[in-house]
């Protein structure tokens, strides 16, 4: 590992990665860099849950030579098999690390520790990426380096977290005032309120249906029952 070129992806991070127009660009600006410093990572992964009522959180998968992936997890997730033999649901729930050496009895545990040693995989961690308020986000590091990651590389990996964790939330807070913005205040009003669009004048011409709408019944409901118990047969209907 070269430690002044891991030094100057840092200090890139904690500069906000300016130069990276995208999320996606920053992901695998950030890979490609390390690998040029030395860390042989073949596949890099990174989970940001986040706040909304349908949508678990948003992933970006990057592999050496390709497209970023990125994708968005529902909440159903969190009932499936795949899930629960996750290591991502260790770090989400436990806040550790997770390693799975490919080929250890002990990791069969884990399905992806398999599927990627079916494609050449020698070694995967998954490792915490805590933000400022207090949640756990994750990210998954995937070698094909001949006996996996030595420590030097787990070091590396440990140390360019905590600086990609504080870019990743200020991208994560920003993308998440916008979605509720728009879910609460109109279509495509997150951006233009964060852009200061936010004075008397200011205006802009939208496409809208306004639906109202009564749940026959509902009155006579609400008047009979508790405020929950009449909210939960309404949500469940």
């Amino acid at each position: 590992m070269q430690s002044s070129e891991l030094q100057r992806i840092t200090n890139w991070l904690i500069d906000g990665a300016r130069s990276s127009g995208t999320p996606a660009e920053m992901i695998a600006d950030v890979c490609e860099h390390l690998v040029e410093a030395g860390l042989p990572i073949w596949r890099f992964g990174i989970f940001i849950r986040t706040l909304h009522p349908e949508i678990f959180g948003r992933n970006f998968i990057w592999r050496q030579g390709e497209e970023v992936e990125v994708g968005t997890v529902d909440f159903d997730i969190l009932d499936t098999p795949e899930f629960a033999a996750s290591p991502l649901r260790i770090v989400f729930e436990q806040g550790i690390e997770v390693r799975g050496r490919v080929g250890d009895p002990d990791n069969t545990r884990f399905p992806i520790v398999k599927d990627m040693g079916a494609e050449g995989a020698t070694d995967y961690i998954a490792v915490p990426m805590p933000f400022l308020d207090g949640s756990v986000h994750a990210t998954s590091w995937v070698t094909r380096h001949p006996g996996g990651f030595t420590d030097d590389h787990i070091a590396a990996i440990r140390s360019i977290v905590t600086p990609l964790a504080r870019v990743s939330e200020i991208i994560s807070l920003r993308r998440t005032a916008e979605m509720l913005l728009d879910t609460y205040v109109g279509n495509r009003a997150g951006a233009r309120i964060l852009g200061g669009q936010i004075r008397r004048g200011h205006n802009d011409t939208m496409q809208a249906a306004i639906w109202l709408s009564d749940l026959r019944g509902f009155t006579a409901l609400s008047d009979r029952l508790w405020s929950r118990s009449s909210i939960t047969i309404s949500t469940v209907r």
